[in-house]
């Protein structure tokens, strides 16, 4: 798991750091072909931008896979989030401030900006909502008692007439209702079957 992360990390970098060579001098480049040439690419961009989009998503399969069987959270739903805001970055960056030196600000690459930064943030907004976020971003045990259904116990039968028995029963159903053993609807059931002195 650790080692599809560092493959993922580093992936992404290359794509990264490749772009910003491109850009720097301008935003287009060749490289080798029968044709002549206009800008060449910087050395070792040409090998550098596909070894890091294969091998990051080769590490990103490698994590997936291997984190899938752990609890914990689930970074691999913000791999779209880091990739694309990243780039959007360069786009901003080199936008604002052109590489030619002048004063202008370059408006296509403003608006890849714009969209790229759309892209990886809009799915971040799922964070703001915490039950969103939970169930997207963290992983339970396997054994754990939220990942598989879990079947109400059934209540003692619990005599109407004695308080004390009564209150036990109910502060009993409170605690599993509260650590999500039962459900809201298993909880009234159970509930109403206490105070009505079923079992």
């Amino acid at each position: 798991m650790f080692l599809g992360l560092v493959i993922l990390s580093t992936g992404m970098t290359l794509v990264f750091v490749s772009m910003r060579a491109i850009m720097d001098i301008g935003g287009m480049c060749a490289t080798g072909g029968p044709y002549v040439v206009a800008t060449p690419c910087p050395d070792g961009v040409a090998a550098l931008m596909p070894l890091g989009i294969i091998g990051g998503l080769a590490g990103l399969w490698l994590y997936g896979v291997n984190s899938a069987k752990l609890p914990g959270p689930r970074l691999i739903f913000l791999a779209w989030s880091a990739l694309f805001l990243s780039l959007g970055w360069n786009f901003w960056e080199f936008g604002l401030n052109p590489p030619d030196g002048s004063d202008g600000v370059v408006w296509g690459w403003i608006i890849c900006g714009v969209t790229f930064v759309a892209m990886g943030g809009l799915p971040l907004l799922g964070l703001t909502n915490r039950g969103i976020a939970k169930q997207v971003f963290w992983a339970d045990a396997p054994n754990s008692s939220r990942s598989a259904p879990v079947s109400a116990p059934r209540p003692a039968r619990v005599a109407t007439g004695s308080p004390d028995s009564l209150g036990d029963a109910l502060e009993q159903l409170a605690r599993l209702h509260s650590s999500g053993a039962l459900s809201d609807e298993e909880f009234r059931i159970a509930k109403q079957r206490i105070l009505g002195g079923q079992a």
